[in-house]
């Protein structure tokens, strides 16, 4: 399994699971066709003691609970399930309509249904490898099971390119998506391990903090040179950072905590970011990103979507600002959080950025506690990252490194917040934004004279 089929299996639970649908039963049975455990699967998603999870495929393995005899018939009563989900399956089903049927049979009238195939990407037998799907596939497929398709995406991120559906029992009910409640949902999946920040019993030079200027004062300078129209962040904690924006702004968090009222050019969105941008962004952001700031979610693949998913809004002369480049120590590099300090693996957004995206302009900034990298030379056109996108999760979380080279903790390559090319580069930025012309050209220029 890729990393953005999971990711957008989470999606469909964040959607349409999370809320009352969790909270409205006692116990939720998932069914999961085609579960062998084949480079991860999804029962992680469902670790929660209210779901039984049912593994179900073709052959015994991790992540399998029953193996079909028949690849066409689901050992399970009808309307058995609550979920039932499919990723990366169906193309591996010679006749996929009588799977689908199964799955429909097996369903609860008030469940839901998850199903993600792959639209694009090279031949991967498992035994045969015979479709690719595209979205009136899935309306053929709701025809032909007699069911209702309520929602349908293709996602763009190569080389698969998933196909995503979701359906429900012809004439179901449709509950609210989203439990009202000051707390939020009961249930959320993927919540943000840096949600917690108690309890660590880490050494302590592994709470080692370090840098020439605090973020917040490097943030600000950024602010005054760059003079942004819009600002985004992601990841609000507290609000300091939000708090330096002089213009209108929007900030994304699943769980903000604000203690003081906001301004009114101030909206804060209580979701995720995938969510906000799969959804949200277009009706709310209204006009370029100017300005942004990711310090959300402290692994790999969130940092890489945020930036992706910044950057096809973004203004050519805007600037995309990355948190926690620099840990101090290789436990707050850690992709499971055990020390109060922690930047997990979000480091490694500068290797990547630098390899598949050469032109951009990279500056890391030696801020305390662990750093900021500074981004300019967006292209909300350039698909690099998008199409190779699970190839490049695969590569930097499963196969990559698993902790920083000595350079990063040495901060080797770390600019000086007081280091005139910041302001210059912020600078030309600006000025090419306020007289609308295209800034790739004296961004080259200005590279090369810079040195970097």
């Amino acid at each position: 399994m890729h990393a953005s089929s999971y990711e957008n299996m989470m999606r469909c639970c964040e959607s349409h699971v999370s809320g009352d649908f969790f909270d409205r039963r006692d116990f939720i049975v998932v069914a999961d066709l085609g579960a062998a455990d084949v480079n991860g699967g999804y029962r992680a998603i469902f670790s929660h003691p209210k779901f039984n999870y049912i593994g179900l495929d073709m052959a015994a393995g991790p992540g399998v609970d029953i193996v079909l005899s028949d690849p066409y018939r689901i050992p399970l009563a009808d309307a058995h399930a609550d979920l039932v989900i499919s990723g990366q399956a169906l193309e591996h089903s010679e006749f996929f309509w009588l799977s689908f049927a199964e799955m429909t049979r097996i369903l609860k009238p008030d469940g839901f249904l998850f199903l993600i195939a792959p639209s694009a990407g090279p031949i991967h037998r498992y035994p045969v490898d015979c479709y690719r799907f595209y979205p009136d596939a899935y309306a053929a497929l709701a025809k032909y099971a007699g069911c209702d398709l309520i929602e349908t995406w293709l996602d763009d991120r190569g080389p698969w390119n998933d196909l995503v559906g979701v359906f429900r029992a012809r004439g179901a009910p449709r509950l609210p998506r989203d439990r009202k409640s000051d707390e939020g949902p009961s249930w959320r999946p993927g919540l943000d391990p840096a949600a917690k920040t108690s309890g660590f019993n880490a050494p302590p030079e592994a709470e080692t903090l370090q840098g020439a200027a605090g973020y917040l004062d490097v943030l600000r300078q950024i602010h005054q040179d760059l003079s942004p129209s819009l600002y985004l962040e992601i990841g609000v904690r507290n609000g300091d950072s939000l708090g330096l924006a002089d213009c209108r702004a929007i900030a994304i968090d699943p769980l903000p905590q604000l203690p003081l009222p906001l301004s009114d050019d101030v909206r804060v969105v209580a979701t995720t970011s995938d969510r906000f941008f799969a959804a949200d962004a277009t009706a709310m952001l209204r006009q370029e990103i100017d300005l942004a700031f990711i310090d959300g979610m402290h692994l790999f693949e969130f940092a890489l979507r945020d930036f992706m998913n910044i950057e096809r809004h973004a203004s050519g002369g805007g600037v995309i600002v990355f948190d926690d480049i620099f840990p101090n120590h290789p436990m707050q590099a850690e992709r499971e959080r055990r020390s109060r300090a922690w930047t997990g693996d979000v480091w490694k957004i500068v290797p990547c950025l630098r390899e598949y995206r050469p032109e951009l302009v990279l500056l890391p900034i030696d801020a305390s506690p662990a750093g900021l990298l500074l981004v300019a030379g967006l292209n909300p056109q350039d698909v690099q990252l998008r199409s190779q996108y699970n190839p490049i999760v695969r590569r930097f979380v499963l196969d990559g490194a698993s902790s920083p080279p000595a350079a990063i903790f040495e901060r080797a390559d770390a600019l000086s917040p007081n280091d005139a090319r910041i302001g210059e580069i912020l600078s030309l930025l600006r000025a090419a934004r306020q007289e609308r012309t295209d800034p790739a050209a004296q961004l080259r220029n200005w590279r090369q004279t810079a040195g970097l």
